[in-house]
């Protein structure tokens, strides 16, 4: 697996130092690094030891490897490794910038036996305290570097591991946290750099260069991650409003606007009404309720197709889509129980009874649940659209639902989610990612690395397009699939992203072979 590792140094390294017992499922899984993970972790194991030696010891570098291949896990390694064999008491404060990936990268962190103590910091006080004390791990918000002037430690054995934090690691917040930790020394952890954009030199101004890199192609190479393909279903998904027949689907420009819209203004899945008044008649058109209806319709029947697949995971544009969508969901997946019993009545004999007994099983133990995260005043938010949102409330709050989507036997199959789960998440059976929500660049690369981890039985993962994504996929593809200058959305037409030269017809050879 990894380059010399038989020679002595390299083999009692790797058993001493690269070897991780996650119980985040059960059973409890092994975790032997892989060969980037051994080399970029080492690299950056070697900065931290030296760091005193660079010109600008504050500065760690920049570690991307791509989604999917493991970087939480090369994360705790590298923690685990400096604390086992370099002198001191270390504090590795872990920054994120929303509260899910937050939670997310201190449970894997106990989940691995690392984050024993469970230090995440519930404010800038609460920071503060934890930071005098000898904590080997604290997770934090950047958010809770609120205090302008606060010293909330001067130890210089502190290292700030600024996990993807792009917008938010040049601000007032980025300020603060550095200033109040004069004496740190900051390493940037990614999986979806910025290349050669005015974005990547605040990355490098900031964290210093590249100390590791393990782009999207040489992942999926290895085996570190499946191939992704690509359906755009939605450009037959013809919809009335407004007294005409239209597809958003077929309108890539309008598509690309609205996401650009989203991203310029930073509007927030949580904040449906910022998101309605900056869109206006945009987002009536998006979320119009006949249009809605047809997407619904078309992924039940979809899904039911590639029911042994995996489980399956719908992002739309706001929590109250993702609400209403679940809707006329169910509506269409109990008609497609009715029409399999139906069918199991006239099975013509005990095999093909079998067959359509297992999947009415399926599809009658098959959850299809909303996660989306809670935001004041949501009951009367969802009342204003007759919905009633406490019912989703108190399952997602009664529930341990990343953990039973995460397990490959329970029957919660369909999440739909607006911005949960869209970083940082990893679920290795999750095939088939339905997009309804107009995404680009690396908000859009992180998005459909949900579909790309590595299971048994696995073959690939399916991104099935409902909004005319296409050329924003193929300039995202560019840009990150190997690392090099990206091109802009209006080359694309022409441009050879080489990991998917022609998507489609790769996706139709694929489903023929």
């Amino acid at each position: 697996m990894l380059m010399g590792l038989c020679t002595p140094a390299n083999l009692l390294d790797f058993v001493r130092n690269f070897i991780f017992f996650d119980e985040t499922t059960q059973p409890t899984t092994k975790i032997l690094a892989r060969n980037h993970q051994y080399l970029g972790v080492n690299r950056a194991f070697t900065a931290v030891r030296d760091r005193l030696e660079r010109p600008n010891p504050d500065k760690l570098g920049v570690f991307w490897h791509t989604q999917g291949s493991g970087k939480s896990y090369s994360m705790a390694f590298l923690g685990e490794k400096v604390h086992r064999l370099l002198p001191g008491s270390y504090t590795f404060v872990i920054v994120t910038d929303r509260d899910d990936l937050d939670n997310q990268i201190s449970s894997t962190f106990s989940n691995l036996g690392a984050n024993t103590d469970k230090t995440q910091a519930t404010s800038g006080e609460h920071l503060t305290e934890l930071l005098r004390k000898n904590h080997r791990y604290v997770f934090t918000l950047i958010h809770k570097f609120n205090q302008p002037g606060t010293i909330y430690s001067q130890r210089d054995d502190i290292i700030v591991i600024c996990d993807e934090a792009h917008r938010t690691q040049y601000g007032l917040l980025a300020d603060n946290m550095r200033a109040g930790l004069p004496n740190a020394a900051f390493i940037a952890f990614t999986g979806t750099p910025l290349m050669n954009s005015p974005e990547d030199q605040k990355t490098r101004q900031t964290f210093g260069d590249y100390i590791s890199t393990y782009n999207f192609q040489r992942a999926i190479e290895d085996g570190a991650t499946v191939p992704l393909y690509y359906d755009n279903r939605g450009e037959k998904l013809t919809f009335e409003y407004d007294g005409r027949v239209t597809s958003v689907s077929n309108d890539e420009a309008f598509n690309r606007k609205i996401a650009e819209e989203l991203e310029r203004y930073d509007l927030d899945a949580d904040d449906e009404a910022s998101i309605r008044r900056r869109l206006g008649k945009d987002y009536t058109i998006l979320t119009a309720k006949d249009r809605l209806d047809r997407i619904a319709e078309d992924l039940v029947a979809h899904y039911l197709e590639r029911w042994q697949t995996g489980k399956a995971m719908l992002v739309c544009l706001d929590k109250i889509t993702a609400v209403r969508i679940h809707g006329f969901i169910d509506k269409y997946w109990k008609q497609a129980i009715d029409r399999q019993r139906k069918r199991l009545k006239h099975a013509r004999d005990e095999q093909e009874a079998t067959e359509k007994r297992e999947h009415l099983e399926w599809l009658t133990e098959t959850e299809y649940l909303v996660v989306v995260s809670e935001s004041q005043n949501e009951v009367a938010t969802f009342r204003e659209w007759d919905i009633d949102i406490e019912p989703h409330r108190r399952t997602i709050k009664t529930r341990k639902l990343d953990t039973e989507f995460r397990d490959p036997k329970h029957p919660f199959r369909l999440a739909i989610v607006c911005a949960m789960w869209l970083t940082g998440f990893d679920v290795k059976t999750l095939s088939t990612l339905y997009i309804d929500k107009p995404m680009q660049g690396h908000n859009l690369m992180q998005a459909i690395a949900r579909a790309n981890r590595v299971a048994e039985g696995k073959r690939n993962g399916l991104l099935v397009d409902y909004n005319g994504l296409l050329k924003s996929l193929r300039a995202a593809l560019s840009k990150y699939a190997r690392g090099e200058a990206p091109v802009s959305e209006d080359e694309t037409d022409t441009e050879d992203t080489s990991l998917y030269p022609d998507i489609e017809t790769e996706l139709k050879q694929s489903y023929e072979s």
